[in-house]
């Protein structure tokens, strides 16, 4: 098994624990003095000092000025140094495959993109491996600098092994990529589910950094779940499922004409909804936006044709971020989380789908937890399973510093 795969097994050491807070503390909140990490992460001053002045020597902390005192001598101030270690962060999705290269901040120093190999599980790693080698090239940083690989796949993903049994109409990858990969770049490689390598993306990252449990909501398809900073994966690694596996026929799980367990598309039958609307005598510009062929209308047609004042398309996305908004009132009373983050594409749709899931979460959560809640969309995008990949690289490196 990789060390990244190990350090998601087993439960932090002592040493890992305090090395992650200390560094995590410096990364969101740096310059930083000594005193003031102490007091943000609850551990004794001698006990933080000791620890920083090993990162200086390490490099990875850089000594910088001095803060304003309250008293007394004037402490000096400490910040990450970002360019200390790199990470490579992937994104195996269905259709495209995005490698990014960043620095200890997350910042992206290089990035590639191809379209994902629909034949075979050889063609996939070849384009991997490909991808990178050229965002290694194209950044130009020591490869002795280079810490690790971390992919985030959809798919069933067998993390110990290194495999993904897909189920889209895409080639399984049925060899051992970390293994592969390993050999290839002699790097520490471990795989995620991308709903999850996306969730901790945006916690570390993007939306949701202060709050103590996290949803993020990837599309209508998976849940990924941050709690005290860690990914939950469950008992057999595969949390986040939000629906049954198969539809039923019964009005307990139904709210008025929408079944909250039902299982979804990746767009929330946004498309399928129009095309429908359209072919029995719908009135909307949306056949004109894709030359004129109702099959073309995508979900991000849906999309741009709503925010011009499509009246179809309106209430399309409306009825889709009520459809949500239920889901989502179901996981805020189950999990009381501080934020939830939509992501996965379906953000794309602005304010509109973000304020009937808003109202729906208003109207089914408990109102102590629907009170408490933030409701977001997500910040990072298209890179947002490639960078939370690239995140949890970081992770290892400072639990290991």
């Amino acid at each position: 098994m990789t060390r990244g795969a190990e350090l998601e097994e087993h439960h932090l050491s002592d040493r890992e624990r305090k090395n992650l807070a200390i560094l995590d503390a410096i990364k969101r909140y740096g310059p930083i003095s000594r005193t003031d990490i102490s007091k943000l992460i609850k551990l004794n001053i001698v006990t933080v000092s000791n620890y920083v002045n090993n990162f200086i020597e390490q490099g990875l902390v850089i000594e910088k000025g001095l803060d304003i005192s309250s008293g007394g001598r004037r402490p000096t101030i400490v910040v990450l140094n970002p360019k200390a270690s790199f990470v490579i962060g992937v994104d195996l999705g269905f259709s495209t495959i995005i490698t990014v290269l960043g620095d200890l901040e997350g910042n992206v120093v290089a990035r590639a993109k191809a379209p994902r190999p629909r034949d075979t599980a050889d063609h996939v790693v070849k384009v991997l491996t490909e991808l990178i080698e050229q965002v290694i090239h194209t950044s130009a940083v020591d490869r002795q600098k280079i810490r690790g690989i971390r992919i985030g796949a959809s798919g069933v993903i067998d993390r110990e092994v290194g495999t993904v049994r897909c189920t889209e109409g895409v080639a399984s990858i049925y060899v051992p990529i970390t293994t592969l990969l390993e050999q290839r770049f002699k790097l520490p490689t471990a795989i995620e589910h991308d709903v999850t390598t996306a969730a901790y993306g945006e916690w570390s990252l993007g939306s949701g950094t202060d709050v103590d449990i996290m949803l993020f909501m990837y599309s209508g398809v998976g849940c990924g779940m941050i709690i005290n900073g860690e990914i939950y994966h469950g008992t057999t690694g595969t949390a986040g499922e939000v629906s049954i596996k198969d539809e039923v026929d019964m009005q307990d799980v139904w709210i008025g004409n929408i079944s909250a367990l039902k299982p979804w598309a990746a767009h929330l039958g946004i498309p399928d909804s129009a095309r429908e609307a359209i072919a029995q005598g719908a009135i909307s510009r949306m056949p004109d936006m894709v030359g004129g062929d109702p099959a073309k209308i995508t979900m991000h047609t849906v999309f741009e044709a709503a925010k011009d004042g499509d009246k179809l398309a309106m209430e399309i996305v409306q009825k889709a971020g009520e459809r949500l908004g239920i889901r989502i009132a179901f996981l805020v009373n189950l999990m009381n989380p501080g934020a939830v983050v939509i992501g996965g594409g379906i953000e794309a749709a602005g304010p509109m789908l973000l304020e009937a899931v808003k109202r729906m979460v208003r109207l089914h959560a408990f109102e102590e937890m629907a009170n408490a809640v933030k409701i977001v969309p997500a910040r990072l995008g298209e890179d947002a399973v490639a960078l939370g990949a690239a995140a949890l690289v970081i992770r290892d490196t400072f639990a290991n510093a």
